[in-house]
Protein backbone atom coordinates (compact mmCIF):
# COMPACT_ATOMS: atom_id res chain seq x y z
CA UNK A 1 0.00 0.00 0.00
CA UNK A 2 2.89 2.35 0.76
CA UNK A 3 4.09 1.87 -2.82
CA UNK A 4 0.73 3.10 -4.15
CA UNK A 5 0.82 6.19 -1.96
CA UNK A 6 4.39 6.96 -3.02
CA UNK A 7 3.41 6.61 -6.68
CA UNK A 8 0.51 9.00 -6.15
CA UNK A 9 2.76 11.63 -4.55
CA UNK A 10 5.47 11.29 -7.20
CA UNK A 11 3.03 11.48 -10.09
CA UNK A 12 4.57 8.33 -11.61
CA UNK A 13 1.40 6.27 -11.34
CA UNK A 14 1.95 3.41 -13.80
CA UNK A 15 -0.15 0.42 -12.73
CA UNK A 16 -0.40 1.70 -9.13
CA UNK A 17 -3.81 3.08 -10.11
CA UNK A 18 -5.19 -0.35 -10.95
CA UNK A 19 -3.36 -2.79 -8.65
CA UNK A 20 -2.82 -3.06 -4.92
CA UNK A 21 -4.64 -2.95 -1.61
CA UNK A 22 -8.06 -1.38 -2.06
CA UNK A 23 -8.20 -2.12 -5.78
CA UNK A 24 -8.60 0.42 -8.57
CA UNK A 25 -11.78 1.95 -7.14
CA UNK A 26 -10.27 2.89 -3.80
CA UNK A 27 -7.29 4.48 -5.52
CA UNK A 28 -9.24 6.71 -7.90
CA UNK A 29 -11.04 9.63 -6.33
CA UNK A 30 -13.44 7.71 -4.15
CA UNK A 31 -16.93 8.32 -5.54
CA UNK A 32 -19.33 6.32 -3.39
CA UNK A 33 -22.60 6.05 -5.35
CA UNK A 34 -25.49 5.36 -3.01
CA UNK A 35 -28.28 4.08 -5.23
CA UNK A 36 -29.65 0.66 -6.23
CA UNK A 37 -29.89 2.02 -9.80
CA UNK A 38 -26.18 2.67 -10.27
CA UNK A 39 -23.11 0.46 -10.31
CA UNK A 40 -24.67 -3.00 -10.05
CA UNK A 41 -26.30 -5.57 -12.30
CA UNK A 42 -27.58 -7.65 -9.37
CA UNK A 43 -29.06 -5.12 -6.90
CA UNK A 44 -32.44 -5.26 -8.70
CA UNK A 45 -32.82 -8.80 -7.36
CA UNK A 46 -33.26 -7.53 -3.81
CA UNK A 47 -35.64 -5.31 -1.87
CA UNK A 48 -34.50 -1.68 -2.48
CA UNK A 49 -34.64 -0.91 1.24
CA UNK A 50 -32.26 -3.82 1.96
CA UNK A 51 -29.91 -2.66 -0.80
CA UNK A 52 -29.93 0.88 0.56
CA UNK A 53 -29.20 -0.33 4.11
CA UNK A 54 -26.25 -2.40 2.87
CA UNK A 55 -24.89 0.48 0.82
CA UNK A 56 -24.93 2.95 3.69
CA UNK A 57 -23.31 0.38 6.00
CA UNK A 58 -20.59 -0.20 3.38
CA UNK A 59 -20.17 3.56 3.07
CA UNK A 60 -19.51 3.85 6.81
CA UNK A 61 -17.08 0.91 6.82
CA UNK A 62 -15.09 2.13 3.82
CA UNK A 63 -14.79 5.73 4.97
CA UNK A 64 -13.84 4.58 8.48
CA UNK A 65 -14.38 8.08 9.84
CA UNK A 66 -13.23 10.04 6.77
CA UNK A 67 -15.54 13.05 6.39
CA UNK A 68 -17.27 13.37 3.03
CA UNK A 69 -20.47 15.21 2.23
CA UNK A 70 -23.32 13.50 0.38
CA UNK A 71 -24.24 15.45 -2.76
CA UNK A 72 -27.47 15.27 -4.71
CA UNK A 73 -30.07 15.91 -2.02
CA UNK A 74 -31.94 18.64 -3.97
CA UNK A 75 -34.69 16.59 -5.59
CA UNK A 76 -36.39 19.66 -7.11
CA UNK A 77 -33.21 20.68 -8.95
CA UNK A 78 -32.81 17.08 -10.09
CA UNK A 79 -36.36 17.05 -11.46
CA UNK A 80 -35.70 20.27 -13.41
CA UNK A 81 -32.50 18.85 -14.89
CA UNK A 82 -34.28 15.63 -15.76
CA UNK A 83 -36.90 17.64 -17.66
CA UNK A 84 -34.27 19.71 -19.50
CA UNK A 85 -32.39 16.56 -20.44
CA UNK A 86 -35.55 14.96 -21.81
CA UNK A 87 -36.15 18.02 -23.97
CA UNK A 88 -32.68 17.46 -25.48
CA UNK A 89 -33.42 13.80 -26.13
CA UNK A 90 -31.30 12.69 -23.16
CA UNK A 91 -31.88 10.78 -19.95
CA UNK A 92 -30.54 12.17 -16.70
CA UNK A 93 -30.14 9.59 -13.91
CA UNK A 94 -30.03 11.17 -10.47
CA UNK A 95 -28.55 9.54 -7.37
CA UNK A 96 -26.70 10.64 -4.21
CA UNK A 97 -22.89 10.48 -4.25
CA UNK A 98 -20.36 10.82 -1.47
CA UNK A 99 -17.03 12.03 -2.88
CA UNK A 100 -14.06 11.20 -0.66
CA UNK A 101 -11.33 12.63 -2.90
CA UNK A 102 -7.94 11.36 -4.04
CA UNK A 103 -6.21 13.24 -1.25
CA UNK A 104 -8.19 11.52 1.51
CA UNK A 105 -8.00 7.97 0.16
CA UNK A 106 -4.53 7.06 1.58
CA UNK A 107 -5.73 7.78 5.13
CA UNK A 108 -8.91 5.84 4.51
CA UNK A 109 -6.97 2.85 3.15
CA UNK A 110 -4.58 2.93 6.11
CA UNK A 111 -7.50 2.66 8.53
CA UNK A 112 -9.02 -0.18 6.51
CA UNK A 113 -5.69 -2.00 6.59
CA UNK A 114 -5.46 -1.52 10.36
CA UNK A 115 -8.98 -2.90 10.75
CA UNK A 116 -8.42 -5.95 8.55
CA UNK A 117 -4.84 -6.97 9.39
CA UNK A 118 -5.61 -8.55 12.81
CA UNK A 119 -8.40 -10.64 11.25
CA UNK A 120 -6.91 -11.74 7.93
CA UNK A 121 -3.65 -12.38 6.11
CA UNK A 122 -3.20 -9.70 3.46
CA UNK A 123 -0.83 -10.87 0.71
CA UNK A 124 -0.08 -8.08 -1.75
CA UNK A 125 2.32 -8.63 -4.67
CA UNK A 126 0.81 -12.11 -4.98
CA UNK A 127 -0.68 -13.31 -8.27
CA UNK A 128 -3.25 -16.07 -8.61
CA UNK A 129 -1.98 -18.23 -11.48
CA UNK A 130 -4.56 -20.99 -11.40
CA UNK A 131 -7.68 -22.31 -9.68
CA UNK A 132 -8.89 -25.88 -9.78
CA UNK A 133 -11.04 -28.30 -7.76
CA UNK A 134 -9.04 -29.71 -4.87
CA UNK A 135 -8.17 -33.37 -4.76
CA UNK A 136 -8.39 -33.32 -0.95
CA UNK A 137 -11.60 -34.46 0.67
CA UNK A 138 -11.59 -31.67 3.27
CA UNK A 139 -11.24 -28.81 0.75
CA UNK A 140 -13.12 -27.88 -2.41
CA UNK A 141 -10.55 -25.66 -4.15
CA UNK A 142 -6.83 -25.40 -4.76
CA UNK A 143 -5.21 -22.11 -5.75
CA UNK A 144 -1.78 -21.81 -7.36
CA UNK A 145 -0.16 -18.51 -6.38
CA UNK A 146 2.99 -16.60 -7.25
CA UNK A 147 4.13 -14.40 -4.38
CA UNK A 148 6.78 -13.95 -1.71
CA UNK A 149 4.88 -15.96 0.92
CA UNK A 150 2.39 -18.31 -0.78
CA UNK A 151 2.61 -20.83 -3.59
CA UNK A 152 -0.39 -23.06 -3.01
CA UNK A 153 -3.53 -22.65 -0.90
CA UNK A 154 -6.44 -25.03 -0.28
CA UNK A 155 -9.84 -23.66 0.68
CA UNK A 156 -13.45 -24.65 1.21
CA UNK A 157 -14.66 -21.32 -0.17
CA UNK A 158 -12.97 -18.97 -2.67
CA UNK A 159 -14.14 -15.45 -3.51
CA UNK A 160 -12.73 -14.15 -6.81
CA UNK A 161 -12.70 -10.35 -7.06
CA UNK A 162 -10.06 -9.61 -9.72
CA UNK A 163 -11.43 -6.19 -10.71
CA UNK A 164 -11.40 -4.76 -14.23
CA UNK A 165 -7.68 -5.38 -14.55
CA UNK A 166 -8.24 -9.10 -13.93
CA UNK A 167 -11.27 -9.54 -16.19
CA UNK A 168 -9.36 -11.30 -18.98
CA UNK A 169 -7.73 -13.64 -16.45
CA UNK A 170 -11.15 -14.54 -15.09
CA UNK A 171 -12.37 -15.36 -18.60
CA UNK A 172 -9.54 -17.92 -18.92
CA UNK A 173 -10.39 -19.39 -15.50
CA UNK A 174 -14.04 -19.48 -16.52
CA UNK A 175 -13.24 -21.41 -19.69
CA UNK A 176 -11.24 -23.99 -17.75
CA UNK A 177 -14.00 -24.46 -15.17
CA UNK A 178 -16.94 -24.17 -17.55
CA UNK A 179 -18.47 -21.11 -15.88
CA UNK A 180 -21.45 -19.54 -17.63
CA UNK A 181 -21.10 -15.94 -18.86
CA UNK A 182 -22.28 -13.44 -21.44
CA UNK A 183 -19.70 -11.69 -23.59
CA UNK A 184 -18.89 -8.08 -22.71
CA UNK A 185 -19.95 -5.20 -24.95
CA UNK A 186 -17.26 -2.54 -24.44
CA UNK A 187 -17.96 1.18 -24.58
CA UNK A 188 -15.22 3.32 -26.08
CA UNK A 189 -14.58 7.04 -26.21
CA UNK A 190 -12.44 9.73 -24.59
CA UNK A 191 -12.14 12.15 -21.69
CA UNK A 192 -13.52 15.61 -22.45
CA UNK A 193 -11.67 18.32 -20.50
CA UNK A 194 -12.60 21.98 -20.22
CA UNK A 195 -12.51 24.97 -17.90
CA UNK A 196 -13.47 24.18 -14.32
CA UNK A 197 -17.10 25.31 -14.62
CA UNK A 198 -17.84 24.02 -18.12
CA UNK A 199 -20.16 21.33 -16.75
CA UNK A 200 -21.59 23.48 -13.96
CA UNK A 201 -25.29 23.11 -14.99
CA UNK A 202 -24.86 19.40 -14.22
CA UNK A 203 -22.47 19.65 -11.31
CA UNK A 204 -24.70 22.08 -9.42
CA UNK A 205 -27.17 19.21 -9.15
CA UNK A 206 -24.95 16.14 -8.80
CA UNK A 207 -21.31 15.24 -8.13
CA UNK A 208 -21.18 12.51 -10.77
CA UNK A 209 -24.01 13.26 -13.22
CA UNK A 210 -25.06 10.43 -15.51
CA UNK A 211 -26.42 11.74 -18.82
CA UNK A 212 -27.35 9.12 -21.40
CA UNK A 213 -28.39 9.28 -25.06
CA UNK A 214 -30.06 6.21 -26.54
CA UNK A 215 -30.04 6.52 -30.31
CA UNK A 216 -31.48 4.22 -32.95
CA UNK A 217 -30.31 0.64 -33.55
CA UNK A 218 -28.80 0.16 -30.11
CA UNK A 219 -26.54 3.23 -30.12
CA UNK A 220 -25.83 4.53 -26.62
CA UNK A 221 -23.52 7.28 -25.35
CA UNK A 222 -23.13 8.46 -21.76
CA UNK A 223 -21.07 10.54 -19.39
CA UNK A 224 -19.00 8.55 -16.91
CA UNK A 225 -17.00 9.48 -13.81
CA UNK A 226 -17.20 13.28 -13.96
CA UNK A 227 -14.26 14.94 -12.17
CA UNK A 228 -14.83 18.53 -11.05
CA UNK A 229 -11.66 20.57 -10.56
CA UNK A 230 -9.54 17.49 -11.22
CA UNK A 231 -7.15 15.79 -13.62
CA UNK A 232 -7.20 13.41 -16.52
CA UNK A 233 -4.70 10.64 -15.73
CA UNK A 234 -3.16 7.79 -17.69
CA UNK A 235 -3.50 4.29 -16.27
CA UNK A 236 -2.03 0.95 -17.27
CA UNK A 237 -4.36 -2.01 -17.91
CA UNK A 238 -2.39 -5.14 -18.87
CA UNK A 239 -0.01 -3.18 -21.05
CA UNK A 240 -2.67 -0.88 -22.50
CA UNK A 241 -2.71 2.81 -21.64
CA UNK A 242 -6.17 4.25 -20.99
CA UNK A 243 -7.35 7.53 -19.50
CA UNK A 244 -9.24 8.02 -16.26
CA UNK A 245 -10.07 10.92 -13.98
CA UNK A 246 -9.10 12.01 -10.45
CA UNK A 247 -10.11 14.92 -8.27
CA UNK A 248 -9.33 15.85 -4.69
CA UNK A 249 -11.87 16.77 -2.03
CA UNK A 250 -10.91 20.46 -2.48
CA UNK A 251 -11.36 20.42 -6.30
CA UNK A 252 -8.45 22.83 -6.68
CA UNK A 253 -7.57 22.49 -10.38
CA UNK A 254 -8.74 25.03 -12.97
CA UNK A 255 -10.24 22.29 -15.12
CA UNK A 256 -12.88 19.54 -15.04
CA UNK A 257 -13.36 16.42 -17.13
CA UNK A 258 -15.74 13.60 -17.92
CA UNK A 259 -15.48 10.38 -19.85
CA UNK A 260 -17.77 10.26 -22.88
CA UNK A 261 -18.18 6.61 -23.90
CA UNK A 262 -20.23 5.01 -26.66
CA UNK A 263 -21.40 1.76 -28.16
CA UNK A 264 -22.77 1.62 -31.68
CA UNK A 265 -25.00 -1.40 -31.14
CA UNK A 266 -25.56 -4.13 -33.76
CA UNK A 267 -24.50 -1.81 -36.59
CA UNK A 268 -20.95 -1.99 -35.27
CA UNK A 269 -20.56 -4.79 -32.69
CA UNK A 270 -17.36 -4.18 -30.73
CA UNK A 271 -15.93 -7.22 -28.94
CA UNK A 272 -13.38 -7.13 -26.14
CA UNK A 273 -10.72 -8.34 -28.60
CA UNK A 274 -11.72 -5.57 -31.03
CA UNK A 275 -11.44 -2.94 -28.28
CA UNK A 276 -8.09 -4.34 -27.16
CA UNK A 277 -6.69 -4.20 -30.70
CA UNK A 278 -8.02 -0.70 -31.27
CA UNK A 279 -6.50 0.64 -28.04
CA UNK A 280 -3.18 -1.13 -28.66
CA UNK A 281 -2.95 0.44 -32.13
CA UNK A 282 -3.67 3.94 -30.79
CA UNK A 283 -1.14 3.48 -27.99
CA UNK A 284 1.49 2.33 -30.48
CA UNK A 285 0.96 5.22 -32.88
CA UNK A 286 0.85 7.87 -30.12
CA UNK A 287 3.25 6.41 -27.54
CA UNK A 288 0.36 6.06 -25.08
CA UNK A 289 -2.39 8.64 -24.60
CA UNK A 290 -3.43 10.78 -27.57
CA UNK A 291 -5.08 14.21 -27.46
CA UNK A 292 -7.12 16.43 -29.78
CA UNK A 293 -8.75 19.85 -29.62
CA UNK A 294 -12.52 19.53 -29.65
CA UNK A 295 -12.70 22.02 -32.52
CA UNK A 296 -10.79 19.57 -34.68
CA UNK A 297 -13.01 16.64 -33.73
CA UNK A 298 -16.35 18.31 -34.49
CA UNK A 299 -17.31 19.56 -37.95
CA UNK A 300 -15.98 23.13 -38.00
CA UNK A 301 -19.15 24.64 -39.40
CA UNK A 302 -21.11 23.26 -36.46
CA UNK A 303 -18.95 24.61 -33.64
CA UNK A 304 -20.43 27.76 -32.11
CA UNK A 305 -18.13 29.90 -29.97
CA UNK A 306 -20.87 32.10 -28.46
CA UNK A 307 -19.70 33.41 -25.10
CA UNK A 308 -17.20 30.64 -24.55
CA UNK A 309 -14.78 30.95 -21.63
CA UNK A 310 -11.20 29.87 -22.16
CA UNK A 311 -8.50 29.62 -19.56
CA UNK A 312 -7.48 26.23 -18.22
CA UNK A 313 -4.23 24.32 -18.23
CA UNK A 314 -4.53 20.88 -19.87
CA UNK A 315 -3.93 17.88 -17.61
CA UNK A 316 -1.66 16.07 -20.07
CA UNK A 317 0.21 18.68 -22.12
CA UNK A 318 2.66 16.05 -23.38
CA UNK A 319 -0.01 13.76 -24.84
CA UNK A 320 0.68 13.17 -28.53
CA UNK A 321 -1.82 14.97 -30.80
CA UNK A 322 -4.00 12.75 -32.95
CA UNK A 323 -7.34 12.52 -34.71
CA UNK A 324 -10.15 10.53 -33.08
CA UNK A 325 -12.22 10.75 -36.27
CA UNK A 326 -9.54 8.64 -37.95
CA UNK A 327 -8.72 6.38 -34.99
CA UNK A 328 -12.27 5.40 -33.97
CA UNK A 329 -14.78 3.53 -36.14
CA UNK A 330 -17.08 5.87 -38.07
CA UNK A 331 -20.17 4.67 -36.21
CA UNK A 332 -18.54 5.48 -32.85
CA UNK A 333 -17.39 8.91 -34.06
CA UNK A 334 -20.88 9.77 -35.28
CA UNK A 335 -22.44 8.69 -31.98
CA UNK A 336 -19.93 10.70 -29.92
CA UNK A 337 -20.43 13.84 -32.03
CA UNK A 338 -24.23 13.58 -31.84
CA UNK A 339 -24.08 13.21 -28.08
CA UNK A 340 -21.84 16.24 -27.61
CA UNK A 341 -24.27 18.47 -29.51
CA UNK A 342 -27.14 17.22 -27.35
CA UNK A 343 -25.13 17.62 -24.15
CA UNK A 344 -24.35 21.20 -25.15
CA UNK A 345 -28.05 22.01 -24.85
CA UNK A 346 -27.58 21.46 -21.13
CA UNK A 347 -24.01 22.79 -20.89
CA UNK A 348 -23.16 25.19 -23.76
CA UNK A 349 -19.47 25.26 -22.75
CA UNK A 350 -19.20 21.64 -23.87
CA UNK A 351 -18.75 22.95 -27.43
CA UNK A 352 -15.84 25.24 -26.66
CA UNK A 353 -13.44 24.41 -29.54
CA UNK A 354 -10.48 24.80 -27.16
CA UNK A 355 -11.67 21.97 -24.92
CA UNK A 356 -9.43 18.92 -25.03
CA UNK A 357 -10.11 15.26 -25.76
CA UNK A 358 -7.85 12.54 -24.34
CA UNK A 359 -8.10 8.88 -25.12
CA UNK A 360 -8.77 6.19 -25.44
CA UNK A 361 -11.25 5.58 -22.61
CA UNK A 362 -12.90 2.17 -22.39
CA UNK A 363 -15.50 0.75 -20.02
CA UNK A 364 -17.31 -2.61 -19.83
CA UNK A 365 -14.29 -4.82 -20.52
CA UNK A 366 -15.62 -7.60 -18.32
CA UNK A 367 -17.82 -10.47 -19.48
CA UNK A 368 -20.85 -10.86 -17.22
CA UNK A 369 -20.68 -14.16 -15.34
CA UNK A 370 -23.78 -15.98 -14.11
CA UNK A 371 -24.14 -16.05 -10.31
CA UNK A 372 -26.79 -16.95 -7.77
CA UNK A 373 -28.23 -14.38 -5.36
CA UNK A 374 -25.36 -15.25 -3.01
CA UNK A 375 -22.81 -14.58 -5.81
CA UNK A 376 -21.95 -18.28 -6.10
CA UNK A 377 -21.14 -19.74 -9.52
CA UNK A 378 -23.94 -22.23 -10.33
CA UNK A 379 -22.71 -25.83 -10.23
CA UNK A 380 -19.48 -24.84 -8.47
CA UNK A 381 -20.08 -24.96 -4.70
CA UNK A 382 -17.82 -22.68 -2.72
CA UNK A 383 -16.76 -20.52 -5.69
CA UNK A 384 -18.01 -16.92 -5.48
CA UNK A 385 -17.58 -14.19 -8.11
CA UNK A 386 -17.86 -10.56 -7.03
CA UNK A 387 -17.19 -7.01 -8.20
CA UNK A 388 -16.23 -5.49 -11.54
CA UNK A 389 -14.04 -8.38 -12.76
CA UNK A 390 -16.93 -10.78 -13.45
CA UNK A 391 -18.98 -7.93 -14.96
CA UNK A 392 -21.44 -7.72 -12.08
CA UNK A 393 -20.74 -4.16 -10.95
CA UNK A 394 -19.31 -0.83 -12.06
CA UNK A 395 -18.17 1.03 -8.97
CA UNK A 396 -16.94 0.90 -5.40
CA UNK A 397 -20.22 0.48 -3.52
CA UNK A 398 -21.75 -2.00 -5.96
CA UNK A 399 -18.60 -4.13 -5.92
CA UNK A 400 -18.45 -4.08 -2.12
CA UNK A 401 -22.10 -5.09 -1.91
CA UNK A 402 -21.49 -8.25 -3.96
CA UNK A 403 -18.63 -9.08 -1.60
CA UNK A 404 -20.99 -8.53 1.34
CA UNK A 405 -23.51 -10.98 -0.16
CA UNK A 406 -20.82 -13.63 -0.70
CA UNK A 407 -19.54 -13.11 2.85
CA UNK A 408 -23.04 -13.52 4.28
CA UNK A 409 -23.49 -16.78 2.36
CA UNK A 410 -20.16 -18.19 3.53
CA UNK A 411 -20.84 -17.17 7.14
CA UNK A 412 -24.31 -18.79 7.06
CA UNK A 413 -22.78 -21.95 5.58
CA UNK A 414 -20.12 -22.17 8.30
CA UNK A 415 -22.71 -21.62 11.06
CA UNK A 416 -24.87 -24.36 9.59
Amino acid sequence: MDDRVSAMRSGNLGDAVTRGFGGAGLFSDGKLCLSPRIGSTVSHRFDPSHVSARQYSIDEILRSGEPAEVHGADTEAAARLEKSAAAAGLEYVHYPVRHVGTDQLPGMLNRLWTRLAPRATIACRTTCIGLRPSGRHDFRWELELDGPEFRRVHAVNVVLAPGKVGASWLVEVGRELGLRRDEAVPKIGFRLEGAKEFLSPLLKVATDPKVIWSGSDGVEVRTHCVCYGGDVVAADYHGLTLVGGHSTSAHTKDRSNSAIIATAGPSFPLSVDDAHSLVAAINSRHRGVMSQRLGAFLPETSVSTGQMVNGFSPSLPDAVPGDFTAEFPTAIVSALQSFLYRLARLCPEVLNPDNFLYGPAVERWASRFTVTDSMEAPGHPGLYLVGDGPGLTGGIIGAAETGWLAGDAITAQERH
